[in-house]
């Protein structure tokens, strides 16, 4: 069900934009930041660089292998230089050094890799709720504009009204001005807005990757991305929040470095070598040579090392050192969570509380509506009296919808924090 969904948004988009317009839901634009966004790109190379690392880990039991060779000829400078020859060397070598830090370093290699996987699933989902919250406020800046538009149009329809009644002689002078200050004051007001659209809307097309001179069409509803009733049962009773995994890796890899330099430092290592080295003191002697080559096993232990406050000694227990704040870290982040948790959960139910509030403000709104319409049927009040009960009832909607805002950017962040699937405690 979910390719089909994602398919025919794909093929909208690809439809649309073939007109010179993309269309937008949260789904989609979600989507199309984790494909497009470049800052994400970068870290997904990081990522990768990580993977190939820890996929080839085995190389370090890789023998280092080398090879040279070289010709000479002596002087003739002086009288009574002997004749000088050509001589030749040929030298190549293998050697393999063991020591008990290599298991240490290939699963230090591994950590940074699993680390690194998380840094780049937690920088996806920190994406994905900030084009979620960006989007769904630009439909918030839409419905916005749409209620200025509406009282820009009504108090410029009171301004020539009340011109009207002046010229009539039905309204004082002040009046006008009054009016006319109104309408004028609304102007700016509007053109902000529009203005801080439009640059929350480039901003918006250079995280998806969208090209600046395209047009974008946003589909979407805050009012339904919102549950009615928020179910505290369905939040689970473990959890790991971004921070408590990216620690807990860090630890991992702070261990591993730990103990692979204390193999290093403290132990012993052994190098297997073999090299062969013929010599010609006169190339034009082929067969005349000497070879030099060795086998050789050579056991080497840095002894200073074992000294209390060495070099080597210092850096084992600033990395033991690092290790304990992380496990501080840890603690402190593992009791911090659950506060935190509880904290975002009072602060959407404390929300759809005050939505409740707004409902009935809107309520009254509604009835003071319906009466302006009746004493306008009954010739006491005129039709800006009606537009202006109508602009009433509408900015009671658009407080509503900006509190569920509130709550859909609450729920993203409860989400993001209990490492749910964004969209689980919205349904």
């Amino acid at each position: 069900m979910k390719k089909s969904v994602c398919l025919l948004l794909l093929l909208t988009l690809v439809l649309f934009s073939c007109f010179g317009q993309t269309v937008l839901t949260a789904d989609s634009a979600a989507q199309m930041a984790l494909e497009n966004n470049r800052g994400l790109k970068q870290q997904q190379i990081t990522f990768m660089d990580k993977e190939r690392s820890a996929k080839n880990r085995w190389n370090v039991f890789l023998p280092e292998i080398t090879a040279s060779a070289g010709v000479s000829r002596g002087n003739e400078i002086l009288p009574h230089s002997p004749d000088a020859t050509w001589g030749g060397n040929l030298n190549g070598a293998i050697s393999l050094t063991l020591g008990t830090d290599i298991p240490h370093k290939m699963n230090r290699i591994k950590e940074e890799y699993a680390a690194g996987n998380i840094d780049y699933e937690v920088a996806q989902r920190n994406l994905e709720v900030t084009v979620r919250q960006a989007f769904y406020e630009l439909i918030i800046y839409q419905k916005n504009m749409e209620l200025v538009q509406d009282n820009l149009e009504t108090n410029k329809k009171r301004y020539e009204q009340t011109q009207e009644r002046y010229k009539g002689g039905l309204a004082p002078e002040l009046d006008v001005l009054n009016s006319f200050l109104a309408w004028s004051k609304l102007v700016p007001t509007y053109d902000s807005l529009s203005t801080q659209y439009q640059h929350k809307m480039d901003q918006l097309k250079i995280t998806l990757g969208i090209p600046a001179d395209e047009e974008v069409v946003l589909q979407g509803d805050i009012a339904s991305a919102v549950p009615d009733k928020f179910d505290i049962s369905s939040i689970p009773d473990e959890y790991e929040t971004p921070e408590l995994r990216k620690l807990k890796a860090s630890l991992n890899v702070a261990e591993s470095s730990r103990k692979e330099l204390r193999g290093s430092s403290l132990m012993p290592e052994l190098t297997l070598g073999w090299n062969i080295n013929p010599t010609w003191s006169d190339l034009s002697y082929g067969d005349d040579y000497v070879d030099r080559g060795t086998l050789s096993a050579t056991l080497r232990w840095h002894l200073d090392n074992l000294i209390p406050n060495s070099s080597g000694n210092l850096k084992i227990k600033q990395l033991e050192d690092n290790a304990e704040k992380l496990r501080l870290q840890i603690a402190e982040e593992e009791e911090d969570s659950t506060s935190r948790v509880w904290n975002i959960i009072r602060q959407i139910q404390q929300q759809q509380e005050s939505v409740k509030t707004l409902e009935m403000t809107k309520e009254v709104a509604d009835k003071t509506l319906a009466l302006t319409e009746d004493a306008y049927n009954f010739g006491t009040k005129d039709m800006l009296d009606v537009s202006d009960a109508q602009y009433t009832v509408r900015t009671a909607e658009m407080d509503i919808l900006q509190r569920k805002y509130d709550i859909y950017c609450s729920i993203l962040q409860l989400e993001y924090t209990l490492n749910l699937t964004f969209g689980t405690l919205g349904r």
